[in-house]
């Protein structure tokens, strides 16, 4: 304790009488100085002291991690098909695991949803589904469905709602589809997910966890297929998630799981539509 008292008196009160010696020369200095170098050695002193005497720490409280606002699937029934990234299944196939008879899946639901971390404010998450030709583009802006277009021409693909907060259990949005009345010229139906004002909220995939899609048997409200993303994103703000297209005489589902950092402007002008 002695000891850090006269070191710390020594070096406060060096510290005090050099910490003016950088004046202006047109500022007067001598009285400075003098206050200075005794009240810094005053202080210095009193600190090193009690700077040497030891001092228990004061014991760290443990900081709780951030928590996702769960909003998880419900359980996967026994018989569902668990699809993994890159896979693509029949979608009459893997109905006929939970007794579906062939030729009787006609209506489907594409359930998606996720969990997103409270660190990252309030989301607002949005489904997109694009209906596109063989050249993976849409034969006019009609077949962009989203919350200011809900459905196509005659209601084969229709979107469920705009789900802004994301709460609740099961799926946050859902997309429809008639599968018997989709037009001849579409081949395929692409299902996405994007982050509303990513960019000024300073948001993307990285705060958003355990995003899945599943799909449901309408006329049974049975599941049948579920793709659980299981994937760490980053800067991305758009998701494509998968996607049901036609197979011969069948359809199909493509768990493709692709991230877009330019969000829905990019999603937008790889599939024909103009937006900004």
């Amino acid at each position: 304790m002695i000891g850090g008292g006269i070191g710390g008196g020594i070096g406060g009160g060096i510290g005090g009488g050099n910490q003016n010696q950088n004046t202006p020369n047109n500022t007067p200095n001598t009285q400075t100085q003098s206050t200075g170098g005794i009240g810094g050695g005053l202080g210095g002193g009193l600190g090193g002291g009690l700077g040497g005497q030891a001092q228990p720490a004061a014991p760290q409280q443990p900081v709780a991690p951030q928590q996702p606002v769960q909003n998880t699937a419900p359980p996967v029934p026994a018989g569902v098909v668990s699809l993994k990234k890159g896979q693509k299944v029949s979608l009459t196939k893997a109905a006929s695991g939970i007794g579906i008879a062939p030729g009787a899946l006609t209506r489907i639901k594409v359930g998606l949803g996720w969990d997103v971390s409270q660190a990252g404010g309030q989301f607002d998450l949005d489904v997109f589904a694009f209906a596109l030709k063989q050249d993976g583009k849409v034969r006019h802006p009609g077949d962009f469905v989203f919350f200011n277009n809900m459905q196509l021409d005659n209601g084969s693909v229709r979107l469920s709602g705009d789900n802004r907060t994301g709460a609740g259990e099961g799926d946050d949005e859902s997309v429809e589809l008639d599968l018997n009345n989709v037009p001849a010229e579409i081949d395929k139906i692409v299902f996405a997910i994007t982050i509303n004002e990513a960019d000024t909220r300073g948001q993307n995939f990285s705060m958003v966890q355990n995003a899945f899609a599943r799909i449901v048997d309408l006329n049974t409200q049975q599941e049948f297929m579920r793709f659980n993303l299981n994937q760490q994103f980053g800067t991305e703000t758009a998701v494509v998630v998968g996607e049901v297209y036609r197979h011969q005489t069948d359809w199909k589902f493509n768990a493709i799981s692709s991230g877009f950092d330019e969000g829905l402007v990019a999603l937008c002008k790889t599939y024909g539509v103009q937006a900004e």
